[in-house]
C-alpha cells in the first residue's frame, strides 16, 4: 500500500507547487519595458521610439498596441522574440536577444504588459 500512496503523494505536492508559481505582472513588464524595449517600441508600444531613425529602420515594429496585430504572435512566440532577438525568427538582428538578461519570470512579466496594450 506504502508504494501505491508515495506517487500519489508526489503528484499532488507537484501540483500544489505549481499553483504556487507567481503570476505574471503588468506593472513589472511595464518598468521592464520602459527599460528595455521603449526606445524601438516607443514609451506606449506603439513602434514608433525614438531610436528607430537613427538605426535606419525601414519597417518599425509591430504595433503592441494593434491587438489584431499581436494576435498573429503566441506567448511562446513573444518569448522566443524577447529571448534569441529578432534573429530568432528570421527577422534582422536589430532587436537584441535578452536571454541571460531577463529571467523567465521577466520575459513573463513583459509579455503580460504587452498583451494588456493590446486589449
Amino acid at each position: 500500500m506504502l508504494r501505491q500512496v508515495i506517487p500519489i503523494v508526489a503528484a499532488v505536492s507537484l501540483l500544489m507547487m505549481a499553483g504556487q508559481a507567481r503570476a505574471a505582472d503588468v506593472a513589472r513588464g511595464k518598468r521592464i519595458a520602459q527599460q528595455k524595449c521603449a526606445g524601438c517600441h516607443g514609451a506606449g508600444g506603439a513602434g514608433n521610439g525614438v531610436m528607430l531613425q537613427s538605426l535606419n529602420v525601414t519597417t518599425p515594429p509591430v504595433p503592441w498596441t494593434s491587438k489584431s496585430q499581436m494576435s498573429a504572435f503566441t506567448d511562446a512566440d513573444l518569448e522566443k522574440i524577447i529571448s534569441g532577438g529578432g534573429a530568432a525568427i528570421g527577422k534582422p538582428p536589430l532587436m537584441p536577444a535578452f536571454k541571460g538578461q531577463l529571467s523567465d519570470a521577466k520575459i513573463a512579466d513583459l509579455i503580460a504588459y504587452i498583451r494588456s496594450l493590446g486589449q
